[in-house]
């Protein structure tokens, strides 16, 4: 098959299409036809053939072609749209993300069409090309004209992609998670068993251990504190009563304690105080409430998990900075009132004191063996 791609090209590279048009093809099939076309450049040139050669079995041409953007001219629109009607979504992203890199206007409808249908797509698993797939979700993310709806869906079906290890974040999800509190406590359940006695456990299926872990992948990655608003202000009154709603859903549902940790996790990303205080106050009074003892446990596991995977210096000096931070955060917001919370941070840093001392004992350990 390769010898007759190299011939084929070759013959039209020489000869160009009046040579292909030339040739007798009446007793040719229409896979056969759908081939031939296959072997040439995937441009305009070949798209007319097919339409004009295969008519209603232009699949022929479509599922067997390269689709290499690259020596395509101008507008791709046309293939983008062939594609994906005969089943390559993914070829059609790489199209997508050629238009993208020569800045082309990309036609947002047909950018998500390719990107949901990718989803269920029977091509090649290497067809898939994930860089093309994160750029494009960040131009949909930038458009004012994609549907919200839209937008859902493809944050929601590739999740796994917008980490921190692609420069890209699930925005529209994380922005409704902070500001919709049925929508917050609807993906705790996905992930997390109620509390409560009477209500029936079912056994997980495939499909929904599939959507647990995109939920768990969500809460873990958020940044965005509820009240927070697009223009990066806080606002206090809007976070008391999406708090006040998450508690009431959650108590009812037997997900409170879930909910307070995962709550107290995000936390972690409050913003300053407009008088100077390195936390919102209304954050710091909820987080030094009474009942509040869940959210400051997840507030230190937020803040412990924040660093990720890390080098480990032999003299424990990044610990040692950390526990001296953490214990200046402590005396700020003892001083403004806030003891509980001061327990919490002087918590941490005693904490960070301790991995100074075992990674130095471990360290001299190592060196005398």
């Amino acid at each position: 098959m390769e010898l007759v791609n190299g011939f084929v090209w070759n013959r039209h590279y020489i000869n160009g299409w009046e040579w292909c048009d030339g040739i007798d093809k009446a007793s040719w099939s229409e896979k056969q036809i759908g081939s031939f076309l296959s072997f040439l450049p995937f441009t305009k040139d070949s798209w007319d053939r097919s339409g004009q050669w295969l008519e209603k079995s232009q699949g022929e041409y479509w599922s067997r072609t390269s689709a290499n953007a690259y020596q395509a001219k101008g507008n791709l629109d046309i293939a983008i749209d062939k594609l994906i009607e005969y089943g390559r979504p993914h070829a059609a992203i790489g199209c997508l993300g050629k238009m993208q890199y020569d800045k082309q206007n990309i036609n947002v409808d047909q950018c998500v069409r390719a990107l949901l249908a990718a989803l269920s797509s029977r091509e090649h698993t290497y067809a898939r090309d994930d860089y093309n797939i994160v750029e494009l979700i960040k131009f949909l993310q930038a458009n004012n004209v994609v549907s919200q709806d839209d937008l859902f869906r493809v944050e929601w079906a590739y999740l796994p992609l917008l980490d921190i290890h692609s420069g890209a974040t699930p925005k529209l999800l994380e922005s409704r998670l902070s500001s919709d509190p049925e929508f917050f406590c609807e993906v705790l359940r996905l992930i997390y068993r109620t509390k409560k006695k009477d209500k029936p456990h079912k056994e997980p299926t495939a499909e929904s251990k599939e959507i647990a872990s995109n939920a768990w992948s969500l809460l873990h990655d958020w940044r965005i504190p509820p009240g927070m608003q697009e223009d990066g202000d806080f606002d206090g009154a809007n976070f008391s009563d999406w708090l006040h709603r998450v508690k009431k859903l959650c108590t009812e549902s037997g997900h409170l304690e879930v909910a307070l940790v995962t709550i107290g996790e995000v936390l972690i990303h409050s913003p300053a105080d407009p008088d100077g205080l390195w936390i919102n106050r209304i954050i710091a009074e909820t987080l030094n409430d009474r009942d509040s003892e869940d959210m400051r446990d997840g507030y230190s596991t937020g803040v412990y998990n924040s660093r990720g995977v890390h080098w480990v210096d032999p003299t424990g000096k990044p610990e040692t900075e950390l526990a001296e931070k953490f214990r200046k955060k402590a005396e700020d917001v003892e001083n403004a009132g806030f003891q509980r919370l001061a327990v919490t941070l002087r918590g941490l840093a005693d904490g960070y004191k301790r991995e100074v001392e075992r990674i130095i004992v471990e360290h001299k350990e190592r060196d005398e063996s």
